[in-house]
């Protein structure tokens, strides 16, 4: 901490200002109807991580302990109670995720994500509200039985061709404008809830700027009509960065594999990973339709592009996984990222045997397994097996620079010989190629630039049945072809190649009742701060069903009729008067719907971590706009001013600053983000060097004169931050605190600035 920081002084300055209590950075999750939060957070946990081992479905419990119903957890099993209701550290469940122990810690294989921990300590916090009711004896003998889920599978909203239905006429005319609204009015009215206002336009500019764009607005955007304000900012260079982001967290992209290398301590890098980041952003801004993003990620290299194609890095969507072998484990996570990315289904959990749920038998999952396994990628320091594209010509400078530093590690290499290194079976050549030259091709910006492609096999895999998972326990061959709820012919894929694009075709489709109904939802969550089905990955029998159900259709029908454009659906929804409605809270509806699901006002939204960074570089004047190219440092000495989404992402030691700002891991595929209070978050506000620096570099931007006055320097920092002057009592407080500061013979401007940048206002979209 800075010896001239005042702590207490500083803390209750920002709490004057902004009325934080205890400097807390977000706000709390309302208080739901205990079942929905069960229903909406936990269950998909327990579907997804516990029911194999937990469930009345088995045969046996291990340890004795059942999660499918409240008595289960509350009873316990062999080791005493899972869950005390109240009281996280002395519940077994939440001490076994935590995974203090990794003899007792749960589950065994595949740890939950930081997000998934935290929604079981707040289910805990809670109480730990069970399901609206326990599943009776018919239902769990039924869990697994393919013929009867599939029978429940029929009647399920999800898997019904999509149909739109006219939307209703609204009684207020204003409401009848946009398609949207009148579906959202005709429930609020069904109701008696009449919508909130709407918002006023300084508002709606900054929401509008950070929804499209991750970043705050300029002062011209604030003097622009809506509806230019909008096209504005869709055709923006920062769309497709924004809008990239969520699918990154949906393809659980990283610039390094979720392992090693114990010889060195060294991450497993990826060097070519942000080819794949720089396609999605180039996809989006280019408004590429989504049917042809799908089958690019896919099988681009069987599309017929050249052999220099952008379009190849596409395929980083397979090879990016954080399994670097090629092995069972790699094709599970393909597999599992690929249903519950385009499909929102989970397929994965078909890997040992039939779904308890869901209608995905286990020959399904061997039949995609059949068509992922068929694929195989080349180690990262291969170079020349990664196909070079274009579009990331270096300069002369650069090349040379990576000419001479690869020309030195060649000459180490030479040096090594077949010198094994101590206690190790590679050899020191082996070290050096695999780390040292990673090194360099993941930071030389002079290297080639390569697509994570993965290529063919010489010859198609023919899958076979792994009994219980076991590639040791052969069972029945299936050929490889689709689900069978989307294709009940279940017609075999090709036969002369791994058959990714029929895959690719199939989910591809329009008459796939999923695919738009899954990327619509999404989107939809980005922009109005919850998603219609509260479950974006899971639209199976256990998934949430849509709290709109017509309108979902509605924007899958109208997504496809437009080709698959995003930026056409992105304007539908912000041109609603739903969208833009104000947030402000309504004590009337804290009974009737606390948690908002009939949109009766637009959600409040607090800057992620990415433009929380983004917003303290632009005000601070160091935002670097350059696009593409390598990753860089997020914080630290050596950081990069550029936009958070081209920041270094270790998948295996995941930056903390990250982690505490609730960024998702991408050790798997993640549905959506979720909001947490935790101290950590404070202290980085105050304390960080990084938070510190940009408060410094406003205050020089802003270039005070002398013959200011303290009123004008403070409306000066205001005005560029808030685009507002300060308010009498602001302007009161802040003199006494100025008052103190200068006493003390230190500069109060920084601190000043910092204590606004570290305010609700700074830090919430509206």
């Amino acid at each position: 901490m800075r010896s001239d920081f005042n702590l207490p002084l500083f803390g209750l300055l920002a709490i004057s200002l902004t009325g934080w209590g205890g400097m807390a950075l977000g706000a709390p999750i309302a208080k739901s109807k205990d079942s929905d939060f069960f229903e909406r957070h936990i269950r998909p946990i327990f579907v997804s991580h516990c029911y194999e081992c937990h469930s009345e479905a088995e045969k046996e419990q291990k340890g004795g302990l059942l999660l499918d119903r409240e008595s289960g957890w509350l009873e316990g099993g062999e080791t005493g109670k899972a869950v005390v209701p109240g009281n996280a550290a002395a519940s077994l469940l939440i001490t076994a995720v935590r995974r203090a122990d990794e003899d007792t810690a749960m589950p065994p294989k595949h740890p939950l994500s930081a997000q998934e921990v935290k929604l079981l300590e707040q289910w805990v916090a809670k109480g730990a509200p069970g399901p609206a009711a326990d599943m009776g004896e018919t239902e769990f003998s039924r869990l697994g039985d393919q013929d009867y889920i599939f029978g429940k599978a029929k009647d399920h909203w999800a898997f019904q061709p999509v149909d739109p239905v006219e939307p209703p006429i609204a009684s207020d005319p204003a409401w009848n404008h946009n398609a949207i609204d009148r579906f959202i009015f005709s429930k609020l009215g069904n109701e008696g809830i009449a919508p909130s206002p709407t918002a006023d336009q300084g508002v709606l500019t900054r929401r509008l700027s950070y929804d499209l764009t991750g970043l705050p607005p300029t002062r011209a955007m604030f003097a622009l009509p809506i509806t230019e304000l909008v096209t504005q900012l869709i055709d923006s260079p920062r769309f497709g960065e924004h809008f990239a982001r969520m699918w990154l967290d949906v393809s659980r992209y990283a610039d390094t594999a979720s392992t090693y290398r114990p010889d060195t301590k060294t991450p497993h890098y990826y060097p070519f990973a942000f080819t794949y980041r720089d396609y999605v952003i180039a996809a989006f801004n280019e408004d590429k339709p989504f049917d042809q993003f799908i089958r690019e990620q896919l099988a681009a290299d069987l599309m017929g592009f050249p052999e220099d194609a952008p379009e190849l890095a596409a395929l980083g969507f397979i090879g990016n996984s954080p399994i670097r072998s090629m092995s069972p484990d790699f094709v599970d996570d393909v597999i599992d990222t690929t249903t519950r990315g385009f499909l929102g289904l989970t397929a994965a959990c078909s890997r040992c045997h039939d779904h308890k749920f869901e209608p995905i038998p286990t020959a399904d999952y061997y039949a995609l397994y059949g068509v992922f396994s068929s694929v195989e990628h080349p180690e990262p320091w291969d170079v020349d097996a990664y196909p070079v594209i274009r579009g990331y010509e270096p300069t002369p400078e650069q090349a040379a620079d990576y000419q001479q530093k690869r020309q030195a590690i060649a000459k180490k290499i030479r040096e090594a010989g077949n010198t094994k290194k101590k206690g190790n079976n590679r050899s020191v050549a082996e070290a050096i190629e695999q780390t040292t030259l990673a090194e360099l091709l993941l930071t030389n910006d002079g290297a080639p630039a390569r697509a994570m492609a993965v290529r063919e096999r010489p010859k198609p895999v023919e899958p076979i049945v792994f009994l219980r998972g076991d590639p040791g326990m052969r069972g029945e061959r299936v050929p490889r072809r689709f689900l069978k709820i989307l294709d009940p012919d279940q017609t075999p894929f090709s036969a002369e190649n791994s058959g990714r694009l029929d895959l690719a075709n199939r989910i591809a489709d329009p008459e796939n009742p999923l695919t738009a109904r899954v990327f619509v939802n999404r989107v939809w969550g980005v922009l109005m701060g919850s998603h219609l089905v509260g479950t974006p990955s899971d639209f199976g029998l256990q998934g949430i069903p849509p709290s709109h159900p017509e309108l979902l259709d509605w924007l899958a029908a109208d997504f496809v009729a437009n080709g698959w454009s995003l930026k056409h659906l992105v304007r539908s929804i912000v041109d609603s008067q739903a969208y833009q409605q104000s947030s402000l809270p309504r004590p009337e509806l804290a009974t009737s719907d606390p948690e908002n699901h009939l949109l009766a006002r637009a959600n409040a939204k607090r800057l992620q971590i990415e433009e929380l960074r983004d917003s303290l570089l632009a005000v601070s004047g160091q935002l670097d706009l350059r696009m593409r190219g390598r990753s860089g440092e997020l914080w630290g000495e050596n950081y990069s001013p550029r936009r958070s989404i081209y920041g270094y992402i270790n998948r295996f030691n995941l930056d903390p600053t990250l982690r505490n700002f609730d960024f998702p891991t991408p050790m798997q595929s993640q549905e959506k983000r979720t909001e947490s209070i935790v101290a950590p978050q404070a202290l980085f506000a105050m304390n960080s060097p990084f938070m510190i620096g940009q408060a410094q570099r406003l205050v020089e931007r802003l270039s005070f004169s002398n013959a200011q006055t303290r009123e004008e320097r403070v409306n000066a920092i205001f005005d560029h931050v808030f685009h507002r002057k300060a308010e009498p009592g602001e302007q009161e407080r802040i003199a006494k605190f100025l008052n103190l500061e200068e006493g003390r013979k230190v500069d109060p401007w920084p601190l000043l600035a910092q204590a606004l940048l570290m305010s609700n206002e700074f830090l919430y979209v509206d």
